[in-house]
């Protein structure tokens, strides 16, 4: 025979609030497998989109990569370094000149040309002062000295030159699709005097801005300005100098 002991009043409270406490662990939700099932298939499904956009991220740099290389030689903008002294003070050797391919030369402006010597073809960088059908010469004075190039009659001021001085050349008209060039070196480079107007098709690109060693940028003196290249538009590298044997100075 069992004996039911008596119970006090706070026990008996005590021992049902244990049980409330108790009734979810020992009698467990039906779904509560499913719920746990779901969840963890969803913490799956998470890492795996985590891996696929990581890998299409990496996938996006190198098809930027494959792209920024692909278009190589096709920006408006390309570097061209000066390797000769046609061209000083100007441009001295060895400072890059940022040329654009979509801008048509004028008078004044400093280009970069096509030229070939013994097969060699090679980069040149001239000024261009005489246009198609211009007249361009440097008359002699009584000194036997030119004082200033002459085109279409007028006296062309040339003040970037310093103290240079251009030996007398005859007049002449520049024949249509060719321009008459001059490297700013007069004594020593071999330009539109020696070697005649060049065709407009051998000129690749003309001056925007010229580079110091340094990476310092200025305007080209002498020549109308330019908007150069912005922060976001693509500037390709400097090309090959002139290979050995090619100058171009006389």
């Amino acid at each position: 025979m069992n004996t039911i002991l008596p119970t006090s009043e706070p026990a008996a409270e005590e021992l049902r609030r244990l049980a409330a406490a108790a009734e979810p662990a020992l009698r467990a939700r039906p779904d509560l497998a499913r719920t746990v099932l779901n969840l963890a298939r969803h913490q799956r499904r998470r890492r795996r989109l985590g891996r696929a956009a990581a890998s299409v991220g990496g996938g996006f740099v190198v098809l930027t990569t494959l792209a920024a290389a692909t278009l190589l030689g096709r920006a408006e903008y390309f570097t061209v370094p000066q390797p000769s002294q046609n061209m000083e003070s100007t441009v001295r050797v060895g400072e890059r000149v940022v040329f654009s391919k979509k801008l048509l030369p004028a008078r004044g402006d400093v280009v970069v040309v096509k030229l070939a010597e013994n097969g060699h073809e090679y980069d040149s960088i001239m000024r261009v002062v005489a246009l198609p059908g211009d007249t361009i010469g440097c008359p002699a004075e009584v000194t036997g000295q030119c004082e200033a190039i002459v085109v279409n009659g007028v006296t062309v001021p040339e003040d970037y030159l310093g103290t240079t001085v251009t030996d007398p050349f005859p007049t002449s008209t520049v024949p249509a699709h060719m321009v008459f060039l001059l490297g700013d070196n007069r004594p020593q480079a071999n330009d539109s005097r020696y070697i005649g107007p060049v065709k407009l098709t051998e000129v690749t690109g003309v001056a925007v801005h010229i580079k110091d060693s340094e990476g310092r940028t200025r305007a080209v003196p002498g020549a109308p300005a330019h908007d150069g290249p912005g922060n976001r538009d693509n500037v390709d590298p400097a090309g090959p100098v002139p290979p050995p044997g090619v100058s171009e100075t006389r």
